[in-house]
């Protein structure tokens, strides 16, 4: 009997020196059938403060992505908003469809404004982007822009060039871009006015 409990307790040992996971000592590809989709993660700013940023709402298969505003913490210059624009989404707001045209790869060069024009310096990113993806980044920046201060017009350049750029309609146009030129991108919070009744016969 004392010899039978031995041989099952060695018998034990083996089998749970078996199962233990083992740490290896190079990293190991995981195959492609085996790989998850994790998602991007969200990167944006939180969502307090007094400035605003433009972000694209969740939207149907057939419906275009409008613009709406979020907060985000008080910007002290141009460059500083348009950054937390090119973050994106924040978890929570990723969560509710929130998303963004703008890449991520974006990088201002430089941001200076004289009176009510904002100027931008940008790398190339923007050219990666769809038609649509392009004009629905190009109203980002542009509605986000006009928060700032007596802003009513961006100029953007592309490497210290100018450049020209399509408006909401998709004509292009190398003149200073304002809200004006992407009618219908911004989600109203205007609510729908009431039917008028119908006069008496």
């Amino acid at each position: 009997m004392r010899r039978l409990v031995g041989l099952l307790s060695a018998f034990a040992v083996v089998v749970l020196a078996s199962c233990t996971i083992t740490e290896d000592s190079a990293p190991t590809d995981i195959p492609v059938d085996q790989q998850g989709n994790f998602g991007e993660l969200a990167t944006g700013d939180a969502a307090v403060g007094g400035s605003r940023i433009y972000l694209l709402s969740p939207v149907g298969t057939d419906d275009q992505a409008l613009l709406r505003a979020v907060p985000r913490s008080d910007a002290t210059n141009p460059e500083e908003l348009l950054t937390s624009l090119i973050a994106g989404a924040n978890a929570d707001e990723s969560t509710t469809g929130l998303s963004s045209a703008v890449p991520a790869d974006l990088e201002i060069l430089d941001a200076s404004t004289v009176g009510t024009r904002l100027t931008v310096d940008i790398n190339e990113a923007l050219a990666e982007l769809s038609d649509q993806g392009l004009r629905l980044a190009l109203a980002q920046i542009v509605a986000t822009s006009s928060e700032i201060d007596q802003v009513r017009q961006v100029r953007l350049r592309v490497n210290g060039q100018n450049q020209g750029w399509p408006t909401g309609d998709g004509e292009v146009t190398d003149r200073p871009l304002t809200l004006y030129d992407y009618p219908g991108f911004l989600e109203t919070s205007q609510p729908d006015f009431p039917a008028l009744p119908l006069p008496s016969a």
